[in-house]
């Protein structure tokens, strides 16, 4: 092996895997989180459905999201892209389907196949394979995949209603699944599970020979890490790590979910506060890759502390945003911003300490418990009646968050490689 090894994570097949990944992330984030703002109440008013009620039931399948990645954690080690195509095209015949029914409870059935599936091509899947292919360079590479998170706020809760008065509702879910499904034969015919099956090396290195690192794909697929879901229940470190950007996410999804009825109910347009949704969303684009460039430079652990920090700011914001405009914009770049950050510090929080073999069983715990909080920010929007005391316990959260983030062990444990 090379003494000096030249970085080249950027080369064009790692290109197209970030740009692949950030596709997984966009979609998960717009057929599960993104529906709350104008999908559903689009079609709560069409079906004559409570739209409270189906909030609840969109948290609840942003819960199977974070359950999916204790079904399919393992089955990911060394099967990503299959899985994760298989999973987009149960998500295409849902979301078909999904645009016909007037069955309430097939309608709340498929919102919880579409979260149990996210949690397989996104959640699960999009994750691995960042850790295949960067295991050092994760943080710079998702702070540009989990822009993915964040377009949702650009390329989808604004153009679904406008979809939905072109072409209706039918048509609209068509044109989404057709998307998809191409999507999944990219999976199936075109993504490689680690980078040396694609001719490369991880990170991208040269320097180490390509033959030498072909010799490892067959052990990764079939290692069995020794970190096993009790084992790694009882280390109190993945319960504060999950925790320290977990509970930021869920007190995000509670401000994301609700952004556009609190603006309303302070008086402000519907022309303001979609403004505000979208535009934010293109900033959110630029501070994703900000915390991914702080991630790589300073640590996880900094990041974590620093983004935790500034929604503090932000939530403060919040609280008096019916006072004027600015306390909007504040609050709703920094907010919106967040979602997409927390999706990029999650996973390299856990590679940090795991690396790429043992990423799979680590992050079916770790994973897991974050996005269950992104789920119950959701759900529990539909149980605040003040938008201020939402916030004023969202802060509370984020007090919590620090602490855990802070009495965090960051320090690496799994298996190498090689010998360094």
């Amino acid at each position: 092996m090379s003494e000096k090894r030249k970085e080249r994570w950027y080369g064009p097949k790692q290109i197209g895997m970030i740009i692949f990944t950030g596709i997984l992330m966009l979609i998960s984030a717009c057929v599960v989180g993104g529906q709350t703002n104008t999908v559903l109440p689009a079609i709560a008013a069409q079906r004559g459905w409570d739209p409270n009620f189906l909030n609840i039931i969109s948290g609840m399948a942003a819960l199977l999201d974070g359950i999916g990645i204790i079904i399919f954690a393992q089955l990911s080690r060394k099967n990503s892209k299959v899985l994760a195509g298989i999973c987009l095209i149960i998500s295409a015949v849902a979301l078909v389907i999904f645009g016909m029914t007037d069955n309430l409870v097939l309608f709340c059935a498929l919102m919880f196949v579409l979260g149990i599936c996210s949690g397989a091509y996104s959640s699960t899947c999009a994750m691995t394979l960042t850790a295949n292919w960067w295991p050092t360079k994760k943080g710079v590479v998702l702070g540009f995949s989990t822009m993915g998170v964040v377009l949702m706020q650009v390329v989808y809760v604004p153009v679904m209603p406008k979809a939905y008065a072109a072409i209706g509702v039918q048509n609209t879910q068509i044109v989404l699944s057709v998307i998809i499904v191409i999507v999944a034969l990219i999976s199936f015919f075109v993504i490689k599970d680690t980078p040396e099956e694609a001719g490369t090396t991880p990170d991208g290195l040269e320097g180490r020979e390509l033959s030498e690192s072909k010799k490892l794909v067959e052990e990764l697929h079939n290692y069995k890490s020794p970190f096993t879901l009790g084992k790694l229940a009882k280390d109190y470190n993945n319960w504060t790590m999950a925790l320290s950007v977990g509970l930021p996410l869920l007190t995000a999804m509670t401000f994301i979910a609700t952004t556009i009825p609190a603006l309303l109910s302070y008086g402000y347009s519907i022309e303001f506060a979609s403004g505000v949704f979208a535009f934010c969303g293109i900033v959110a684009l630029a501070g994703s890759f900000l915390f991914g460039v702080i991630d790589q430079k300073m640590g996880t652990k900094l990041a974590t502390t620093i983004y935790i920090i500034c929604m503090v700011v932000a939530f403060i914001a919040a609280i008096f945003m019916q006072k004027g405009a600015a306390y909007v914009w504040i609050a709703a770049v920094i907010l919106m911003c967040a979602n997409g950050s927390a999706r990029n510090l999650l996973p390299s929080f856990c590679g940090t300490r795991y690396g790429r073999w043992d990423y799979p069983a680590a992050y079916g715990l770790i994973g897991t418990i974050g996005i269950l909080c992104s789920g119950i920010g959701i759900m529990i929007t539909g149980f605040f009646h003040s938008y201020t005391t939402m916030y004023i316990v969202d802060i509370v959260l984020l007090v919590i968050a620090m602490i855990c983030c802070r009495v965090t062990k960051d320090d690496f444990i799994g298996k190498r490689d090689f010998d360094e």
